[in-house]
């Protein structure tokens, strides 16, 4: 903004206002002020040629328009003094008109009525501004009228000084125009702007919430449906410890810390393209294979898990955290039934008794550990170094063969 927009605007007090308002405050005055300014050098030159009689209405407008700035300086009262512009343009233009004597005497002066209607547009809205033009039109029809009436007197007003404000009111009223335009452009690239900004940040923040495919789907349609994957793989992770140590946290180092783990997770999933599903107090839980499925879902999620153990003792070496934690991680593989649940919080949830094994898996391992189902090991066994655990008892769901994974397979290291 130029150093003229913020000395209006700090002495008008505009600067507490939201820039919107701010800015449409700003523009009615620069208008009230651009009109005294044209006005008054047209004073200039009837005085300048001659016709001192001419300019008694154009200053009487002057007048009224610096009265009106100051009634609004005083009192803030912006609608009573937006409202008090226009009408000022519309009466004192067309009277003018009149007073001059007609549209070639007073060079088609009555025009300048139509700025009250743009105005209108950029100042209040559409509604006030379609009454402005109304009142415009009837008063160029009333002024013709009166004019038929008076068509064989004289003309008042030398040819030449007709003439030459002619071109002045053309370039006057077109340089007004063209301000109030180019303001309601301005005004509408801004508001473009911002609404791309917004829509950009609400579909970063939907692409967080929910898978990339289920947010365009959500987006295209409004709604998504559920589907049934055959083969998944689904992980918990759980930090041991952390809800006894939490007593003794504040709750923004309670956050922190649990920032650095969560994140630390969160840049694993993308690595191996999988799909964090929540988060409960310290529980983590993600699924290999969905949205879109993939033969490695299983290998993907247990290379995960490993990661995920490495990572909690690298934070813990840092000493970046107050009580030294460590990870229990379960996981199993098999069918769910995935979608999205809730109408004004989304959540893209998994279900199935797939979800509850290895939440039993989780419950059931061991700190530094990731603990894996038979239907796992089947899958990754080749890539792998698993140690059995044998049948170990779940709760709801009985015996389970359980496997402990150590680290990968020297057969497959780079699988």
């Amino acid at each position: 903004m130029s150093a003229w927009g913020n000395f209006i605007e700090s002495l008008f007090e505009f600067d507490v206002l939201d820039i919107q308002e701010r800015r449409k405050r700003r523009m009615t005055i620069e208008l009230a002020l651009w009109i005294v300014v044209a006005g008054t050098m047209y004073n200039l030159v009837y005085v300048y040629l001659g016709f001192t009689e001419a300019i008694t209405v154009s200053v009487l407008s002057i007048i009224s328009t610096i009265l009106n700035i100051l009634v609004f300086y005083f009192s803030k009262k912006y609608k009573l003094f937006k409202i008090s512009q226009l009408i000022i343009l519309v009466f004192f233009g067309f009277l003018n008109h009149v007073v001059l004597g007609g549209f070639v005497d007073s060079s088609g002066v009555g025009l300048c009525a139509i700025l009250a209607a743009m105005g209108a547009l950029i100042f209040t809205d559409v509604r006030t501004a379609r009454f402005f033009f109304v009142l415009f039109i009837i008063g160029i029809v009333g002024v013709g009228a009166w004019e038929f009436s008076i068509i064989n007197r004289p003309f008042q007003m030398p040819r030449n000084l007709s003439l030459t404000f002619f071109i002045i009111n053309f370039i006057f009223i077109s340089a007004i125009v063209y301000f109030i335009v180019e303001s309601a452009f301005i005004k509408s690239n801004a508001f473009r702007e911002q609404l791309e900004k917004e829509k950009a940040k609400t579909e970063s923040l939907l692409l967080n919430i929910l898978p990339g495919e289920i947010a365009l789907e959500l987006k295209n349609s409004g709604w998504t449906k559920a589907r049934g994957y055959a083969s998944v793989t689904v992980v918990f992770s759980d930090i041991i410890g952390f809800s006894s140590s939490a007593r003794y946290l504040t709750p923004g180092k309670l956050v922190e810390e649990l920032g650095l783990y969560f994140g630390a997770f969160d840049d694993i999933m993308e690595k191996y393209g999988l799909e964090k599903i929540k988060t409960i107090g310290d529980a983590y839980m993600f699924v290999g294979g969905i949205p879109t499925e993939t033969n490695t879902h299983a290998h993907d999620a247990v290379m995960a898990a490993l990661e995920m153990q490495e990572e909690v003792e690298r934070i813990k070496q840092t000493g970046s955290i107050s009580f030294p934690f460590q990870l229990r991680v379960g996981v199993h593989t098999g069918p769910i039934v995935a979608g999205v649940v809730g109408k004004k919080k989304f959540v893209y949830d998994v279900w199935g008794e797939t979800v509850n094994i290895a939440a039993r898996m989780e419950q059931k391992g061991e700190a530094g550990e990731v603990n894996i189902s038979q239907a796992t090991y089947y899958l990754i066994q080749n890539d792998f170094i698993c140690t059995p655990r044998g049948k170990i008892s779940a709760k709801n769901v009985g015996d389970l063969e359980m496997y402990f994974v150590n680290g990968k397979s020297v057969a497959n290291p780079h699988r």
